[in-house]
């Protein structure tokens, strides 16, 4: 039993699967794109094509942002694509900054991947008054150059959110048809589902089925 402030209504659409994971990854990147200050039509950059980014891609589009996906490799532009970017920046092959600069500067850049170093690189990819939004908890610093900032550049990190938080994402997920891409385990395979987790091959959140 828990107090009713802590409970969040799970929208009829959704399954317990689809929901789980909205109670964290989503809630993470909901919450932090629409207390982002990005209108619809803003340019909105998301780095990192993962079990975060997957679901900010998704919420970026139908709040009606012109969404940039950026991540390492053409092997994932498909899939960005076809999670609602509507642009996609390989940073192994293109510089990212100048790719974003090119299309006129981001007014938010959604930090979703783990990497200080990509964190760091992606900043000047905003335009003047931009705002980079942290969801990633990286291990290693993030430099930042003092006189990127004087143009009125900001970095914010976002934290997760409330039961009310969790009710509006799913409400949003729901209405707006975002959902998480899972994998489905036995309970007797949870070890399995857990190296593959700690082995980054999870696309893209681990799901353990109870009941048949």
């Amino acid at each position: 039993v828990c107090p009713w402030e802590a409970a969040a209504r799970v929208p009829d659409e959704l399954s317990p699967a689809e929901a789980a994971p909205l109670l964290c990854a989503g809630i993470t990147t909901y919450n932090a794109l629409r207390n982002s200050g990005a209108r619809p039509g803003d340019l909105v950059a998301v780095q990192g094509v993962g079990g975060l980014g997957h679901l900010a891609i998704q919420f970026a589009n139908r709040m009606g942002f012109r969404t940039v996906a950026v991540s390492r490799g053409k092997d994932k532009e498909q899939l960005a694509r076809d999670l609602g970017a509507h642009e996609y920046i390989d940073s192994k092959s293109a510089d990212e900054v100048a790719e974003l600069q090119r299309l006129g500067g981001a007014n938010v850049i959604l930090a979703t991947a783990p990497n200080g170093a990509a964190i760091e690189g992606i900043l000047n990819g905003l335009h003047g008054r931009g705002k980079l939004m942290l969801v990633a908890a990286a291990p290693d610093p993030i430099s930042v150059n003092a006189f990127a900032m004087l143009s009125g550049k900001q970095i914010h990190g976002w934290p997760s959110g409330t039961a009310v938080d969790s009710e509006d994402t799913m409400s949003f997920a729901a209405f707006a048809g975002v959902r998480p891409q899972i994998e489905h385990f036995p309970l007797e395979a949870a070890n399995e589902a857990f190296a593959k987790v700690m082995e980054n091959t999870i696309r893209f959140r681990a799901v353990l089925d109870l009941v048949n």
